[in-house]
């Protein structure tokens, strides 16, 4: 026969195990949201280190960036792989004098991260030349791939803009 005082110290238990699991379960996904945001800022810092040393011209800092079969599709439609972008680097044939990256979204995936947003890029007047720098206005994407041997940019495209881009009114929260 069970008595009053066993049912409520078994009714006791079973909140306080419910109780620890929920604790548990709380704490397991608040640990991978920090891991995400973590590493959202781990891809956006690396795309930040990529495009000011885009900017300096420092081949040497950049190459070990990016992957050995990365692809870059600029705004014009030409493509380039590693080497070809590096050579254009040194050579001066992209000669930046600013590479801003504005709404920068990152999207994680298995292995790896998009880093999405608009661009403004300033391209140095000629040498001798008055004029202010040519200002382009982008939108961008990277695809960034991590391996045993860390981050690697594998894909850069951009999509010229006709003008800087129109200013993003707040989200609306979704209808229901």
């Amino acid at each position: 026969m069970i008595d009053g005082r066993n049912r409520t110290t078994g009714v006791a238990f079973w909140k306080a195990a419910a109780a620890l699991i929920a604790m548990v379960l709380i704490a397991g996904a608040t640990s991978r949201a920090r891991a995400q945001s973590a590493t959202q800022d781990e891809v956006l810092k690396l795309q930040t280190q990529f495009q000011d040393a885009v900017v300096a011209g420092n081949v040497d800092a950049i190459a070990p960036m990016m992957a050995d079969d990365a692809i870059f599709i600029h705004g014009n439609g030409v493509m380039q792989g590693k080497a070809e972008f590096l050579a254009a680097i040194k050579n001066g044939q992209l000669p930046l004098s600013a590479y801003e990256l504005k709404e920068p979204r990152v999207i994680l995936f298995d292995g790896g991260a998009i880093v999405s947003g608009l661009e403004d890029l300033a391209f140095k007047p000629r040498p001798g030349s008055a004029a202010p720098p040519l200002v382009i206005h982008m939108r961008g994407s990277a695809v960034w791939v991590r391996g045993a041997a860390g981050w690697h940019l594998l894909l850069d495209q951009d999509t010229t803009l006709a003008g800087p881009p129109a200013a993003h009114p707040p989200s609306a929260a979704p209808s229901r």
